[in-house]
């Protein structure tokens, strides 16, 4: 469905010019107050939908003067994106339902492989890898010949799972120039313990001028408690409310070696209050975004947290609570399903020690070595 925004001084007002540009057949998504930055617009902002995409080599219609005067670019809106959750989570029960009949014919049929490859094959299903992941790294070492000796299996899987996932333990853009990041991530998913460590150990540590902003203003003294950590730490900090005022402030203090950026937690039915700093961050190529995420989640919780902050743009995955899980499948699935790349991984609250580079390597033992939560929490602050 294609979408628009029309501004106006009533919602009857703004109907009208959707209909004078899209013909009568234009209906009613989502109404709301202008927002500030938009107010001289219009007091109202009407959001309206028209049937599905032309096709390609179709003629749009050409907008009437009013209305493109008073028209926004079409953008992403919370239904559009709820609907497309919808439709990926009935995509993913499907593939689920499949891949779990596959797997038991796999594994109870006459053409069942030796005893070495099924013995991998549960281990990775419990380690909670994604079943089709799982049928795809036994068919590449079936294909390589890999001898059906467990040792010999192993060995072939982590060097086969370390290609398969990207690490990239670097904060800011490729190419140089300041270094920005902001974490965004659902809420309690630890982004304001993993910015401070990453201001200890990227800022102070490597003595870079550092400065913390925080855009966390919804939750009561939350950006207080960021505050007090800075000044423990001694690197700046500011709270700003607006993308507007994140922009002037990325500004203010672009000589900064490292800026970090901590954003509000947003759940599944904050997406209204998520638009407008999403579309803000994804705009901007100089602000490297990394989606902060528990690695206790399941598979599935996990998938749908990662579509729903699809709408940000991130282009690295953080990993926390290491020291909560047993089962890592679900962090190198989510990695090799996404094609983004893992930064960093934090096992604890300490700060910094309880933060690691990422590293494929790491991700596949600590996958491949099931029962370890507490191996696995020692190892990452080692």
């Amino acid at each position: 469905m294609r979408l628009k925004s029309y501004f106006a001084k009533d919602v009857k007002t703004a109907l009208l010019m959707a209909q004078q540009e899209l013909g009568p057949e234009a209906m009613l998504v989502h109404s709301r107050k202008a927002p500030p930055e938009a107010r001289h617009l219009g007091d109202c902002e009407v959001v309206v939908g028209l049937g599905p995409v032309p096709a390609p080599g179709m003629a749009a219609a050409e907008p009437s003067p009013a209305g493109a005067a008073a028209a926004e670019p079409v953008r992403a809106f919370p239904e559009a994106a709820r609907l497309s959750a919808e439709v990926a989570e009935m995509r993913r029960q499907i593939e689920r339902m499949a891949s779990s009949l596959s797997r038991a014919a796999w594994i109870g049929g006459p053409d069942r492989p030796p005893g070495g490859f099924g013995e991998l094959f549960a281990e990775l299903i419990a380690a909670e890898v994604r079943p089709e992941l799982a049928h795809e790294i036994l068919d590449a070492l079936r294909a390589q010949g890999v001898p059906a000796d467990s040792v010999s299996l192993r060995r072939a899987a982590a060097r086969e799972m370390a290609a398969r996932v990207a690490t990239d333990p670097v904060l800011g853009p490729a190419g140089g120039g300041p270094r920005a990041a902001a974490l965004v991530g659902p809420c309690g998913a630890g982004k304001t313990a993993t910015l401070v460590k990453l201001a200890v150990i990227h800022g102070l540590s490597a003595r870079r001028p550092t400065q913390v902003i925080s855009m966390d203003t919804y939750r009561v003294a939350a950006y207080e408690q960021l505050r007090s950590y800075a000044g423990i730490i001694g690197v700046g900090f500011q709270a700003v409310e607006t993308p507007g005022a994140l922009a002037q402030a990325l500004e203010e203090h672009r000589r900064k070696g490292l800026i970090l950026i901590d954003t509000p937690g947003y759940g599944p039915n904050d997406l209204d209050a998520a638009v407008e700093l999403a579309a803000f961050l994804k705009g901007r190529p100089d602000v490297d975004t990394h989606l902060v995420l528990t690695a206790s989640m399941r598979s599935a919780d996990l998938s749908r947290v990662v579509d729903r902050f699809e709408i940000f743009g991130p282009r690295k995955l953080i990993f926390t609570r290491l020291d909560e899980t047993e089962s890592f499948g679900p962090i190198w699935s989510e990695a090799v399903r996404t094609a983004k790349s893992v930064s960093f991984l934090a096992g604890g609250q300490r700060v910094p020690e309880d933060l690691e580079e990422a590293a494929p390597e790491r991700i596949v033992d600590l996958v491949l070595r099931p029962g370890a939560a507490g191996a696995a929490a020692a190892a990452a602050v080692a």
